[in-house]
């Protein structure tokens, strides 16, 4: 069964935050990772519960993307539905909230 994805807001905020600060010394790598995220992103349609649950978070799975990001997002079964949460960039400090 494919999975419906949904990009919540706070997603798409941290997603332009992380490419207009890349984009600052390289443009073009900005927006390859930019495309790699989403690409990510679209992936969790098919299998979404092939990533960890994070343990503080009941509900919120994690994956790790070329080592310094991370994707939080919600795994709705019920409702076919993926609800990407959050790109967290974790040079940044600790985990941000999901909630």
């Amino acid at each position: 069964m494919d999975f419906k994805v949904v990009f919540k807001e706070t997603l798409l905020h941290d997603l332009e935050q992380i490419v207009r600060r890349i984009a600052v010394d390289n443009p073009i790598a900005a927006k390859s990772l930019g495309n790699f995220i989403v690409n990510r992103c679209e992936s969790l349609s098919f299998f979404p519960e092939r990533y960890p649950k994070v343990r503080q978070r009941p509900g919120i799975r994690r994956v790790v993307i070329r080592k310094n990001f991370k994707l939080f997002y919600r795994v709705r079964s019920d409702l076919g539905l993926v609800e990407v949460l959050r790109c967290w960039d974790s040079r940044r400090g600790s985990d941000p909230r999901t909630d």
